[in-house]
């Protein structure tokens, strides 16, 4: 009997009988999969899918492998082999044809009654307030894999005219330049389904890998810190919810190949981190959105600042070195040159105009700096514009107290070069987010061209790396404060951070209720152990635990913000959208209007190729204006020039085009004017013929899409 009890016990300890668990446990995970999709799934969504049977029983299997395999054994395989995991995992992804987008949103607006399950997601929530992506900037990204003229330059199909496609626009060219775009370059090579598999999940392994190896070299290799690091970034709300900050992307991965550079001796590992540096700045500079630019751009020179400090004494400059850098920097300008040259006239076109090129900020009255503590609920009970709430989990402004004790309690060089760096940069962007500048402070520094929500952002993320850095360079015997000071510098802190929260958070969203007492108190009893925790860091076992709490916050706050979906079908294999191919193939020049739709029916127009005057206005086309309202355009500057979309309705009363929110315009269009403005055809959710303005066209009708062709 005794010898029963120690084989089972045999079996169950970790490590032992390792392949014959894995069966058991991938049958079991199987058979579980099968059960969720049948019995629980099923009253969620109506189409079965085997895609999502292998994505619940590969997180089964994740989970069963902490019970089969020692951690330290299983991260350490996964640690030494994370560059081939990587790999793996897109390769997955792309074969799958898996993405994050929430353009099956596009299933509410198209023909929503043709229904099959390759509209819908997989897992979680296509989310509209992410507007931004499903209904903008991937309509544009797979306009340009459609088409005779594939991924050039210039495109004809946003606006209804010549538009630059590589710089506002972030669309994939075929072009040079493209060594600074790299996530988009799977469009080129795999086409529109793969390539926005790529697109979206290599930017989630770069965030996740470049966080990891700068919280490596921040923590002198301490792997489940840093492991820590990369959750709490990556898995922040402000980096799902806006998916992915390329800015924060790329400053992380130009710093780690900026300290390799410094650190070693090889010379191939040099011209690597070269070529990387060439790559991440001008990726860099081609987001060309200042507002995080500007921000994010502080943070890299306070870190350049403590990597060139820390490798100031054991670094020697030689004449290799220089000649690598001086070959980087004329590759670099080069290139630059070459953009330049061929965006000229889109660059002009938005700086030059009344907003948002002549706009200057002063900064101050941030809304977002605490909001880390309720966006762990974002997720789930999403609110109105959620990415705009949307933060770092920073725990600021803790870290940076952290930071300034440590260094004063532990006078070493080594930690002053890092804290002191970030902290005076830390206190420059909290008094932009808090009080904001005075005008001629804001133009020098270049803040005139950010805002104090878009630069929390980067504070938030200088928080996190000072946070990083104390958890995994503190020492047993290094001096620090005694536990009881701790617990009420916790408690103190926890509770301003959750009244500042509450009170900005009840101010800016519009639905009253969204603060409950119920989230005030899970909240609470979340923050107040990681806030207790983060003052007595200096004991072990307090790391450990603040570990195990702050990643399932991250968790929570950004694993299931975007949803898993499928293709590209809901833009390119709805009955409409097929039609619009055919006649796009047949009269590839003409003009298209939206009339009585969202305006997101006129970008998904634009991912099919169509010439669309009504698409957003990703720079402004005054010349159109003019030629529709004449002198009236010049009084009207402003509200033209920004990126704007636009909704038209037909009228027989006089063409106006009205400012009804933020970015967002009205055309209440004579019906005359569709000849000036040379409109070839219409898409309409109405029969338009009803409207008894004239008689149209109607060639097509099915499910409240109507397409109408325009007598010339």
């Amino acid at each position: 009997m005794l010898d029963k009890i120690k084989g089972i016990k045999k079996f169950f300890c970790k490590n032992n009988f390792v392949k014959t668990k894995l069966v058991i446990a991938l049958i079991l995970a199987i058979l579980l999969a099968v059960i969720f999709e049948y019995k629980i799934y099923s009253k969620i969504e109506p189409f079965p899918s085997k895609n999502r049977i292998i994505f619940i029983a590969i997180a089964l299997m994740v989970v069963f492998l902490h019970f089969i395999i020692k951690l330290n054994t299983m991260y350490e395989f996964l640690y030494k082999h994370r560059y081939k995991f990587a790999c793996a995992f897109l390769l997955f992804v792309m074969i799958g044809k898996y993405s994050g987008s929430s353009i099956t949103n596009y299933n509410i607006y198209i023909q929503p009654e043709i229904d099959t399950g390759r509209y819908h997601t997989l897992l979680g929530i296509a989310r509209q307030a992410r507007s931004d992506e499903w209904a903008s900037s991937t309509d544009y990204i797979l306009s340009q894999g459609v088409g005779e003229d594939k991924f050039s330059y210039y495109q004809d199909s946003l606006r209804g005219t010549k538009t630059d496609m590589f710089t506002l626009v972030n669309s994939p060219v075929l072009d040079i330049l493209m060594i600074g775009k790299p996530f988009q370059i799977g469009f080129l090579l795999f086409g529109n389904s793969m390539g926005l598999s790529f697109y979206w999940y290599v930017r989630l392994v770069a965030m996740l890998l470049g966080a990891f190896e700068l919280c490596m070299v921040v923590t002198n290799k301490n792997k489940k810190i840093s492991l820590l690091g990369a959750v709490m970034i990556t898995f922040s709300a402000a980096v799902q919810w806006w998916y992915c900050l390329d800015c924060l992307i790329w400053s992380q991965i130009i710093l780690v190949l900026v300290n390799l550079f410094f650190a070693t001796d090889k010379k191939w590992v040099k011209y690597v981190s070269a070529l990387g540096i060439l790559v991440g700045l001008l990726s860099y500079l081609f987001i060309l959105y200042p507002p995080w630019q500007i921000a994010f751009a502080y943070f890299m020179i306070a870190m350049l600042v403590w990597i060139i400090l820390k490798n100031w004494k054991t670094y020697k400059i030689n004449v290799h070195d220089v000649v690598v850098i001086l070959v980087t920097i004329v590759c670099f300008g080069i290139l630059v040159f070459r953009w330049l040259t061929m965006s000229a006239d889109a660059i002009s076109a938005t700086m030059n105009t009344a907003y948002p090129g002549a706009r200057t900020e002063f900064g101050g009255f941030c809304s977002i700096l605490y909001q880390y503590v309720y966006n762990i609920f974002m997720a789930f009970d999403e609110c109105i514009n959620a990415c705009e709430y949307s933060s770092m989990l920073s725990f600021y402004p803790i870290p940076m107290l952290v930071g300034a004790i440590y260094l004063i309690r532990n006078r070493k060089k080594e930690h002053a070069i890092f804290i002191l760096p970030m902290l005076v940069v830390s206190i420059f962007l909290g008094l932009w987010c808090w009080l904001g500048f005075p005008e001629w402070l804001a133009k020098i520094t270049l803040m005139s061209m950010s805002t104090a929500n878009r630069a929390s952002l980067a504070l938030g993320t200088m928080n996190i790396y000072i946070l990083i850095y104390v958890l995994g360079n503190i020492k047993p015997n290094d001096k620090w404060m005694k536990w009881w000071i701790g617990l009420i510098l916790g408690i103190v802190s926890v509770s301003f951070v959750m009244y500042k929260a509450t009170t900005e958070l009840a101010l800016q969203i519009p639905e009253k209720d969204y603060i409950t007492t119920a989230k005030i108190v899970i909240s609470s009893c979340v923050f107040i152990p990681m806030f207790i925790l983060i003052f007595n860091l200096n004991k072990k076992k307090c790391q450990i635990a603040f570990m195990y709490l702050a990643i399932f916050t991250a968790f929570a706050s950004g694993l299931c913000v975007n949803p898993i979906i499928r293709t590209t079908d809901i833009i390119y294999e709805k009955p409409a959208a097929k039609k619009m191919q055919e006649i796009r193939e047949q009269d590839p020049d003409a003009i298209w209007i939206s009339e009585n739709c969202a305006f997101a029916v006129s970008n998904y127009m634009v991912a099919n190729g169509l010439r669309t005057l009504n698409s957003t206005s990703v720079y402004p086309n005054l010349e159109f204006y003019e030629k529709l309202l004449g002198d009236k355009a010049k009084e009207q500057e402003y509200d033209f020039n920004r990126y704007a979309h636009h909704v038209v309705f037909l009228t027989d009363e006089e063409t106006e085009i009205t400012l009804q929110q933020a970015d967002y315009l009205v055309w209440s269009l004579n019906y005359k004017d569709l000849e000036k403005i040379g409109v070839d055809y219409i898409l309409s959710n109405r029969d338009i013929n009803e409207l008894g303005y004239m008689e149209f066209n109607e060639i097509y009708h099915e499910d409240n899409v109507y397409i109408y062709k325009l007598a010339k």
